[in-house]
């Protein structure tokens, strides 16, 4: 009976600190990354874009970019363009660390999104684009990139 009593009590004191655990986490939002100057160009012959902003981490821990998606194009993705033995190269980019107090921009002739593949029936719409920018940790940051036909 003693040891069912103390299971019970140590069953309660998890249930509890749980809940105060869930609490705190509701009552103070995670901390965000911030997106400045998104924009995207459009290629004028063939359907794909580039899509350029400013990231920047006010956050006291890093905060990763996983990936990209858009509704109006099937495969978004981010890039790199490096120069290598004289030759520029696009290589995949699979995530980019931003460092607490560190900002990082994605530009023409440097890191990129690469938008291909409009989806069937998706007009590109004139003004505006939204593209979903992933984090590591599954948060979603829904951004409205400004369409562009030439770099500002």
């Amino acid at each position: 009976m003693r040891g069912m009593r103390n299971a019970l009590v140590l069953l309660f004191l998890g249930l509890a600190a749980l809940s105060t655990t869930a609490d705190a986490a509701r009552a103070k939002p995670a901390c965000v990354p911030v997106i400045r100057g998104a924009w995207v160009r459009m290629t004028p012959v063939m359907p794909i874009g580039a899509g350029y902003f400013t990231i920047e981490n006010p956050c006291a821990m890093p905060v990763t970019l996983s990936g990209a998606s858009s509704a109006r194009f099937s495969d978004v993705s981010m890039h790199e363009t490096r120069l290598e033995n004289g030759i520029s190269r696009m290589l995949p980019l699979a995530s980019q660390t931003v460092a607490p107090g560190q900002r990082i921009e994605f530009r023409p002739g440097g890191r990129h999104l690469m938008l291909a593949m409009p989806r069937e029936g998706s007009a590109v719409p004139t003004t505006h684009l939204r593209i979903d920018l992933r984090l590591a940790d599954g948060r979603v940051l829904p951004v409205d990139f400004e369409l562009r036909r030439a770099a500002p």
